[in-house]
This record gives structure tokens, C-alpha cells and sequence, in this order.
């Protein structure tokens, strides 16, 4: 049976699991997977861009629904747009505690909050380019870029979820080292695509190790 849906996915599961019993289990086994897979996947199908305001005089703003890791922030409203550099929350409190507002060159993250170093005493306009959270599968949504791509994270997953809970636990080595390795085969197969074999073009450019010029 082909890996492409929800539906298919819960039968392949009770299949593997060799069990009739467990149909109201599966959907948390699945809901468990999918939270390894935020801990551990790092994938282009993750990765998202989007924009939001500073408001003058307030030192933060609320990350996106399902964020999960930043990988690039940027001010656009920059002249020329320049690259925030992260800076521990401690440090950014201890050196910003009383600097006033200003054009934002640093950022922290607090629970769901993005501080910024100094407050900013503008709106300035920040792109966000960072990883986030698949959005899961249910019955209103049948598939997504994981379960296509790599339906084996899907199926490892859920059944290495599945094994503790009906105390199959001499099976969870042979389980778990199938989704790590998985997990491994993905995330090298997303870093050799983020390369293009065309030779890598130098510029006289040159990048302050604070604040990157683009």
C-alpha cells in the first residue's frame, strides 16, 4: 500500500504493528512522530519567509505560529537591509536595559517573543526566513511535503511511538535506529540539494562579522 495519505498511513501502521486493536491509538502515535519530527527534521519543506512591523518603542514581537528555529533575520527597512545577529537573553537584557530606542541590530528569544537589542524607535520592517512546524496530518488534511517526501520518517516514527505503549519493548532498538537513520538520510539529502553543482561565483563583497550587507 502506497504511503501518500493519512488513511493509508493508519492501516500501514496497524499492519506493521500486526494489531486490530489499536484504532483510536494510532492518531496519537502519529501525533508523537510528528513531534520528533520538529525536534529532529531540519528540511527545505520547513522552511518559510515572511515579513512582519516593529512597533516604535516596543522591544519585541510575537514569533509566527509553529516557528521553530531562525534562519536568517533581516531589516529590510535597512538602507541597505542588514542581517539581526542573535545575542543570548541575558546578554541582551544586561546590555540593553537602559539604551533606549533605536535601529534594532541584535535579538533574543523569550518563550514565543522576539526581543530586540536596542527597542526599536521605528517601524521597521523585519523578514523572517526560518523553520516551521508541518503542519499536521488529520482528516481535513490528508498528506503533506513529509509524508510525500519521506513517508519512511511517518512509518518509523509512529511505530517506534507505538512500541512502549503495547510493551513490545525488546523491538525499540531495531525501531529506533530505523527512524535515527531516516531522520539522518533526509536531513543530508536536504543539505546536498541546498547546493547547486554550478561553481560558486566570488565577489569583492566584503561582511562585517556583526551585521551582514545584502
Amino acid at each position: 500500500m502506497a504511503l501518500d495519505t493519512y488513511t493509508n498511513l493508519k492501516t500501514e501502521i496497524a499492519s506493521y504493528l500486526n494489531r486490530d486493536d489499536l484504532t483510536a491509538n494510532i492518531d496519537t502515535f502519529i501525533d508523537l512522530a510528528e513531534s520528533r519530527h520538529a525536534k529532529d527534521l531540519r528540511l527545505r519543506e520547513m522552511a518559510v519567509n515572511t515579513t512582519t512591523n516593529t512597533v516604535a518603542g516596543t522591544k519585541y514581537i510575537t514569533l509566527p505560529t509553529g516557528f521553530l528555529e531562525f534562519i536568517s533575520v533581516q531589516n529590510t527597512s535597512a538602507n541597505p537591509q542588514t542581517e539581526l545577529q542573535y545575542m543570548a537573553p541575558n546578554e541582551l537584557n544586561r546590555v540593553y536595559v537602559d539604551s533606549g530606542n533605536s535601529m534594532p541590530v541584535y535579538y533574543t528569544i523569550i518563550g514565543d517573543k522576539m526581543y530586540f537589542g536596542p527597542s526599536p524607535d521605528n517601524a521597521y520592517t523585519i523578514n523572517m526566513y526560518y523553520y516551521k512546524r508541518i503542519t499536521g496530518l488529520s482528516d481535513s488534511n490528508a498528506t503533506n511535503d513529509i509524508l510525500t517526501n519521506y513517508p519512511e520518517l511517518y512509518l518509523y516514527g509512529s511505530i517506534l511511538e507505538a512500541t512502549p505503549f503495547i510493551q513490545n519493548d525488546e523491538r525499540l532498538p531495531v525501531w529506533a535506529n530505523l527512524f535515527n537513520e531516516a531522520v539522518q538520510k533526509a536531513n543530508l539529502s536536504d543539505e546536498k540539494g541546498k547546493h547547486s553543482s554550478t561553481p560558486i561565483q566570488m565577489t569583492s563583497t566584503q561582511f562585517s562579522p556583526k551585521r551582514r550587507v545584502y
